[in-house]
């Protein structure tokens, strides 16, 4: 067991943010099969969002892709029915256009637990997403209200508050800005923006434009970003950014990371590779007698 922000997980692996569909029964059988320590919700708005018409998202390279799907989503109002009875823990993501509209999504799904026993037993912590590059006057354009949207957050909700940040030169400053707002940890890290143009008409192939890029190609800066945040504050982390293997996880979980978030390795492996990563870390453990809790940090101490 592994405690964060003074919530127990099974181990350090969990899915990250809108790679699950936000389907109950879909979701149960996830962690029925694979047993990630906790899956990170797709981000909520107050209201309902259309996604970025296709294509939205494309491979660059091997392990490597970009993507503009734009925070769509259903709304906060689709939980109201939500049922996750399986055993791994569930972090709410949420979005907004603004301090108060962030808010208000909190305070709806506070009101949506008091009557819905699911989401009250399961949901542990709330991710706040300000960093998703990928819609204009959501997330990134969110970061610089850091410290007021998460103190607004934290006077609402009882639980754990981790404000999710992307690969910028002002990250370090504003995760001291979260934890200044009453933020329990930070999430590190959210896509790269980038850019892929077609060869034939010299445009951007993704419809949005930009996107944001993911995969191995972005670990090394995530390595870099935990590292320096986790020197900075010494705060809790959940790491992620191009883990494909149980050695990526170490990599990220030696400069600060406890919990370590999979993507874009499931989009391109499948949910195996939860698995695979899983198997590989505990025989690395314990062929090394080391316990987790000693590894944590070790590449920023020494």
């Amino acid at each position: 067991m592994l405690k964060v922000a003074g919530i127990e997980f099974k181990d350090p692996f969990i899915i990250s943010s809108g790679i699950v569909p936000l389907v109950d029964k879909f979701m149960n059988k996830i962690c029925e099969k694979y047993s990630p320590s906790a899956i990170t919700m797709k981000t909520l708005t107050l209201n309902a969002l259309e996604p970025h018409k296709p294509p939205t998202v494309i491979k660059l390279s091997n392990g490597c892709y970009m993507n503009a799907i734009g925070l769509g989503n259903p709304g906060i109002d689709s939980l109201e029915g939500f049922q996750v009875k399986s055993d791994c823990n569930l972090i709410l993501s949420i979005g907004g256009n603004s301090i108060g509209e962030i808010k208000k999504v909190v305070e709806r799904f506070e009101e949506l637990r008091t009557t819905n026993k699911a989401l009250r037993e399961k949901v542990k912590m709330i991710e706040l997403n300000l960093s998703s590059p990928n819609r204009k006057g959501y997330g990134e354009s969110t970061s610089k209200f850091t410290l007021d949207i998460t103190k607004e957050v934290s006077s609402v909700t009882s639980l754990p508050v981790f404000v999710k940040l992307g690969p910028w030169d002002n990250t370090v400053e504003l995760a001291g800005k979260a934890l200044e707002g009453g933020a329990k940890g930070i999430t590190l890290i959210n896509t790269l923006k980038g850019l892929a143009l077609d060869r034939e008409e010299f445009k951007p192939i993704l419809s949005y434009g930009t996107g944001g890029i993911s995969g191995k190609c972005i670990h090394q800066l995530a390595v870099r970003i935990i590292h320096d945040v986790y020197k900075e504050y010494d705060t809790e982390i959940i790491g992620m950014g191009g883990v494909f293997t149980w050695e990526d996880a170490l990599e990220l979980i030696a400069v600060g990371a406890k919990l370590v978030g999979l993507g874009t390795a499931i989009i391109d492996r499948g949910y195996e590779v939860i698995l695979e990563i899983r198997e590989g870390f505990n025989t690395y453990l314990k062929e090394k007698g080391l316990k987790i809790e000693e590894v944590i940090g070790i590449g920023v101490r020494k």
